[in-house]
């Protein structure tokens, strides 16, 4: 059985290396896909946001306030306008986020210390660059409305430092320890990896499997009818030691090209995604069960791909996810391996703090070991040959005994 057993992963390793279709999607499309999602977060923060200026006060003051709008890194002055009708069409093109409208009377109302307000108008079709666009928008007009303030109380006598610390209103102190620059690199892309991974593996052994009935498995083995055990290992084992490599480098990207930081212990990260790998594999085995075709089975997956996206926490947090909803999310797999990449990489968390999701993920490979090994079973079944005998019995009573 052990010269089978080689023979079943050369077979493996021959489908995969040399199948274009299997080697593109299990071997290429991971470092594809961390070349692209590391380029899109390459920055890691939202800079130079296009807005429009409405200035109806042709002031000093609108004017400098302009100039610092303009020096401010997360903004760029896309155009002057003269009336926020004028900022609709830019959005709609795509050409401004959002829109800075300064009255007429401005400058006057500040210096005389009367309620002065300026308009923020922001795209809400775009939250991220809407948001950022009216936080940088924000933190310009705070420092001008500070610095007058200051004015006043200098001009009343009050000394400029006293002044200065009169004016200034309560700041908020913010600190991120774990991703400081708040940066989407840092928090998204290695997520988004994890789910790549995901679904390359399941596609792909599915894909395997089912072409199992097509190109007759046992042609050329020494021993006409391998069992269910040795050809789940060998299909489990040789696709590991093939996909173990690029799954490695295609998770470990964000760290080794893109510069994320990593905070925590790389031996645990290490024996976890085998764990996944695995489960992955064996899951795509499962869901064979209910297809004939590759092509049927591959269209699943992709339908699959975007509700487990969305349930795997990277880019949604579970706990604002619906109460319904969050049972479901934390039954999949990818969001416990999302969340024990991002505690060991961006919060240095060790073992204690991942007990959960570790017995999660030990409990799902239970179940997905089990489902693949019927899976197996039954496309043998598929090909006719599970009628012959094991020495001494049929199939089904070596599967019994099993």
């Amino acid at each position: 059985m052990h010269r089978v057993f080689k023979q079943l992963c050369m077979r493996e390793w021959k489908r995969i290396l040399f199948d274009s279709r299997m080697a593109t999607m299990m071997l290429v499309v991971p470092f594809i896909y961390a070349l692209i999602f590391g380029s899109v977060y390459r920055e890691g923060i939202v800079k130079h946001v296009p807005i429009v200026i409405v200035d109806a006060d042709h002031s000093h003051l609108s004017r400098e306030i302009t100039t610092a709008l303009a020096a401010s890194e997360k903004l760029t002055i896309y155009a002057q306008a003269n009336s926020p009708q004028d900022f609709l069409p830019m959005v709609r093109q795509d050409k401004a986020f959002a829109c800075v409208v300064m009255p007429e009377n401005f400058e006057r109302d500040m210096l005389a210390g009367r309620k002065a307000s300026v308009a923020i108008i922001a795209d809400g079709s775009n939250l991220l660059v809407g948001n950022v666009a009216a936080g940088a928008i924000g933190a310009v007009l705070t420092t001008y409305r500070v610095g007058i303030n200051a004015e006043e109380l200098s001009y009343a006598g009050v000394a400029s430092t006293a002044a200065m610390s009169a004016a200034m209103p309560i700041q908020p102190s913010l600190r991120l320890p774990f991703n400081p620059t708040s940066s989407y690199r840092t928090y998204i892309l290695m997520g988004l990896l994890v789910i790549v991974v995901q679904q390359v593996l399941r596609m792909g052994s599915g894909i395997s499997l089912l072409l199992d009935g097509v190109d007759e498995l046992w042609e050329g083995l020494d021993d006409p009818v391998p069992s269910v055990r040795t050809v789940l290992l060998a299909k489990l084992g040789a696709t590991m030691m093939l996909a173990i490599p690029t799954a490695f480098l295609a998770v470990g990207a964000p760290f080794l090209v893109y510069r994320a930081p990593f905070r925590g212990s790389i031996l645990i990260l290490l024996l976890v995604l085998p764990i996944y790998m695995i489960m992955q594999i064996c899951i795509g085995y499962g869901y064979s069960i209910f297809f004939r075709s590759p092509v049927t089975s591959t269209q699943f997956h992709m339908f699959m791909s975007a509700n487990l996206f969305m349930l795997s926490g990277v880019t949604w947090p579970y706990y604002a996810m619906p109460h319904w909803l969050r049972p479901i999310a934390y039954c999949t797999p990818a969001f416990h391996m999302n969340s024990i990449v991002r505690k060991i990489a961006l919060d240095g968390a060790g073992p204690g703090l991942l007990l959960n999701h570790l017995i999660a993920l030990l409990i799902m490979l239970a179940i997905a070991v089990p489902w693949a090994y019927c899976a197996v079973w039954r496309q043998l079944k598929r090909t006719g040959r599970m009628e012959t005998s094991y020495g001494h019995g049929t199939a089904s009573q070596y599967l019994v005994r099993l």
